[in-house]
């Protein structure tokens, strides 16, 4: 083209591109579609018109082109809207031309309804408006279009295609900062559309409408903020950290730059708190950042009211936690709004939802950090809060909680928090609160409040609740205050005492126990009581039988009273012998009385037996002349009367019990097979020394004429396990009065005759026992025997025995045999006569061939 025909094209473009013009008539999209091609190429792509003047080819041909942007063809659609890009990005800066192109722009996009309907096409126009506003940012000359940008803006921004949301996301981003001062009058009709994509699928988007509020608020007013801070709120609960993390960074932006924020305090800082506990450690990072920025901010501008406390600012305190210490305007900021955020947080401590309740716990540990001292005048208010989210269903609440009550100890004395916490005792929260308080507390200030603290708690109907929740709170509690106080704890050691005994002998599970063990075991180094626990038995316990009041008709096997008896008999070792005249009045009670409950009985009397068996380290500091009084209650008044029979299965059971416990005290060297870890870390001086329940015979010889009659009687009785007990009673007895001089044959007369006919018994346990037993009543005969005196009785028992080495079972038969070679010594001679005398009629020849063979032996010797 030659300069006259540049010259030309500038003079009259409309004549220039007049065929192309007349072709956007056309019926034919393709026509019109080469025509806007060729068009945008004669303009904009011709090397030869690259130097023309546009502001004289823009107005030719302007009306023509937007008119295409309402074409029914989406190619059409797609180049007219080229091309007015075109002309955007080469025309100058005037707002003459917008004044054509932006109405055309509203039509399209920006109606109440979708017009354009291809979501390309829409995301062209708006990357349009994106590019109008990049190029005019530096101006005023957007101003009178605001209307024009508010109405494309705030329906694009709701716009089902989700790029159209980020371009126009973009745009609001951008004009709020082009035009400040216009925005803010529009800017409350941006809000609700853009919050509508809040809960949108792409997190993009999402991430996007975050940034597009923050930059909304920040150019806006009032009303903004408050129709966005809640949504806002609820966007930190987001699975996409990315999400999370612009919400931190707006607000954040918001508690540094919004104009109104000193009036938006109480609002914002929970969000930016909460931030500071996200999972993501980026998000962590971001917002501390933040948080110290803003409050290094907050101190510049309040120079003047925080001046003589900046100039007397102190180190950080040295009882403090192991955490970094907020800058002191984070403080006051906190200080000056604690008390507005933390009903908040209670009302949302009631909720449905488990996150939200963990999000409020963690961001309450951050508030009482930095507000430190300055919650004392809200400690009610907080000490509710931490009760409610103490008994929360959901662990992960309850740690936040416990680290915000441990805080919370830190910074207020307990004669703040105690008398909040003190009517709430009964609650297990309550407990868990106390107990992290204590945990966080000075000693020096918790000390004078011990004994009000474990008043309450050592009170029976709280320290001998069954509750598994409950008796952990109390573990807890006398945890931190041993932790916490050490020997400082000795004026409250018997309450401490108290608690962790009971719970330990009616614990709500194993994992109780083993803290209440524990427990045990810091008081007992607290006390200085040396090595072992039974040290710190011999110290208490005499309290807690004391406390044994309840009768025993009312108790059940879940009674407290019952288990703490049975908890003394098995587990306090040498701490019974200073304790035996309590002991035995409570025994006789429970055990003597007819018409305790049958499981009650049959439960005390294995603790009993076990007990008996365990005398070398529960007796070991015992006087004789108690152990004997000791002894004569529990055989007399507890063990015989229950011997004596009485109809019933219930009354057979503990006929059973009472004889096993009667064989108990009767052995005089039982192994001690159960020895518990009091016992066996008893003192050494007292271990060698051995334990003898029947010492003497004078101990023994009283009890001999009350109890062979009701052995006799129990080998009769219906019960197998009580014959077998009976058995090995008889045994027992026989043993013990051989060595102590007062087995007369009265008494082995009296006793061999019964145990005859249980050789015919229909158990085989109790034949076997049967066995055992004459064997050893004979063994044990006073010497010397007058075997021509007492010849029917030697007589009777070998004729039985001899009897039976034709049993049918062979075991049995061995037994037999093994028993009549033993015996053959009482009356060689006798025995070798009836062997004799009827040994045709024996199948058993081999056996008598055998006695017969030792009984000559024997003759000859």
């Amino acid at each position: 083209m030659t300069e006259s025909q540049k010259t030309q094209f500038e003079a009259n473009p409309r004549a220039f591109l007049e065929q192309h013009i007349t072709a956007l008539q056309s019926e034919s999209k393709i026509t019109r579609k080469q025509a806007l091609v060729k068009i945008n190429e004669e303009i904009f792509e011709n090397p030869e018109h690259k130097d023309c003047d546009l502001t004289v080819v823009f107005p030719d041909v302007y009306a023509y082109v937007l008119k295409s942007i309402a074409d029914s063809s989406e190619a059409c659609r797609e180049i007219a809207a080229a091309i007015i890009s075109n002309f955007i990005g080469r025309l100058p800066l005037n707002d003459y031309y917008l004044t054509y192109i932006l109405p055309v722009l509203v039509r399209r996009i920006g109606c109440p309804e979708i017009v354009e309907e291809s979501e390309e096409i829409r995301l062209i126009l708006v990357q349009l408006v994106h590019q109008i506003i990049m190029k005019y940012n530096v101006t005023h000359l957007l101003s009178p279009f605001i209307n024009d940008f508010t109405s494309i803006l705030a329906k694009t921004s709701t716009d089902p295609f989700p790029k159209v949301k980020l371009e126009a996301c973009e745009c609001i981003i951008l004009l709020s900062r082009t035009l400040a001062r216009d925005f803010h009058f529009q800017s409350e009709s941006y809000v609700k559309p853009v919050l509508s994509n809040f809960a949108h699928q792409h997190y993009k988007v999402r991430v996007a409408s975050v940034r597009a509020i923050g930059a909304i608020v920040i150019a806006g007013n009032a009303k903004c903020f408050e129709l966005s801070i809640t949504p806002m709120a609820e966007k930190l609960f987001d699975e996409n950290s990315q999400v999370r993390l612009a919400v931190t960074e707006e607000v954040g932006n918001w508690m540094l730059n919004y104009r109104d924020r000193y009036s938006f305090w109480h609002r914002m800082i929970p969000l930016l708190l909460t931030s500071m506990s996200d999972v993501i450690e980026n998000i962590r990072e971001t917002a501390a950042k933040l948080w110290t920025d803003i409050g290094l901010q907050y101190m510049e501008e309040n120079e003047e009211d925080l001046k003589k406390r900046t100039d007397f600012l102190k180190d950080v305190p040295s009882h403090y936690p192991d955490v970094k210490r907020p800058n002191l305007g984070c403080r006051q900021l906190v200080q000056s709004n604690i008390g507005k955020i933390v009903p908040a947080i209670g009302r949302e401590m009631e909720g449905w939802q488990a996150d939200a309740r963990l999000r409020v716990a963690q961001l309450l540990c951050w508030l009482v950090l930095c507000a430190e001292e300055g919650s004392t005048q809200h400690a009610n208010t907080i000490v509710r809060t931490l009760h409610r989210g103490a008994s929360d269903d959901d662990d992960r609440v309850i740690l936040e909680v416990k680290r915000a009550a441990e805080l919370f100890g830190y910074f207020i004395s307990p004669d703040t928090w105690w008398p909040l916490l003190e009517a709430e005792m009964d609650s297990w929260g309550a407990l868990i609160v106390l107990a992290n308080i204590i945990k966080g507390s000075k000693a020096d200030l918790v000390l004078p409040k011990l004994k009000d603290i474990f008043k309450e708690l050592a009170d029976p109907d709280r320290c001998r609740v069954r509750k598994e929740k409950y008796q952990r709170g109390l573990l807890y509690v006398s945890e931190a205050v041993l932790d916490l106080c050490g020997e400082g704890c000795q004026r409250v050691a018997e309450e401490l005492f108290t608690i962790n005994f009971t719970v330990y002998a009616m614990p709500a599970d194993d994992k109780a126990q083993f803290m209440a063990l524990s427990n045990l075991d810091k008081l007992r180094f607290v006390e200085n009581c040396g090595r072992t626990l039974t040290t710190l038995y011999e110290k208490h316990i005499r309290h807690i039988l004391a406390a044994i009041t309840s009768e025993a008709l009312t108790w059940t096997l879940l009674t407290p009273d019952r288990c703490l008896l049975e908890c003394v008999l098995m587990n306090t070792g040498s701490a019974m012998s200073s304790n035996l005249h309590l002991i035995a009045p409570l025994l006789k009670e429970c055990l003597a009385t007819p018409k305790v409950d049958p499981e009650v009985k049959l439960k005390m009397f294995t603790s009993l037996s076990t007990a008996l068996l365990r005398r070398q380290d529960n007796f070991n500091k015992c006087s004789g002349d108690i152990l004997e009084a000791f002894l004569k209650i529990i055989i007399e008044e507890v063990i015989l009367v229950n011997l004596v029979w009485e109809p019933g299965r219930t009354a057979e059971a503990i006929r059973t019990a009472a004889i096993a416990c009667l064989c108990s005290a009767l052995q005089e060297n039982p192994r001690n097979e159960l020895e518990t870890e009091s016992g066996a870390d008893g003192d050494k001086q007292d271990k060698d020394k051995a334990i003898n329940l029947f010492p003497t015979k004078e101990s023994l010889e009283p009890f001999l004429e009350q109890i062979v009659p009701l052995l006799n009687s129990l080998l009769d009785d219906n019960s197998a396990l009580t014959r077998q007990h009976t058995l090995r009673a008889i045994c027992c007895l026989a043993t013990l009065a051989t060595r102590r001089g007062c087995f007369a044959a009265e008494i082995l007369h009296k006793l061999y005759f019964g145990v005859l006919k249980r050789l015919d018994d229909s158990n085989d346990k109790v034949r076997s026992f049967a066995v055992q037993t004459l064997t050893t009543l004979f063994k044990n005969r006073p010497l010397p025997y007058d075997t021509i005196l007492y010849n029917a009785h030697i007589d009777a028992t070998y004729s039985a025995m001899l009897i039976h080495l034709d049993d049918t079972s062979e075991e049995f038969r061995k037994e037999m045999l093994d028993a009549l070679m033993t015996l053959s010594t009482i009356d060689a001679a006798l025995l070798m006569k009836k062997v004799k005398a009827n040994i045709q009629l024996y199948r058993n020849k081999a056996a008598y061939e055998r006695l017969s063979s030792h009984i000559e032996k024997i003759l000859k010797s």
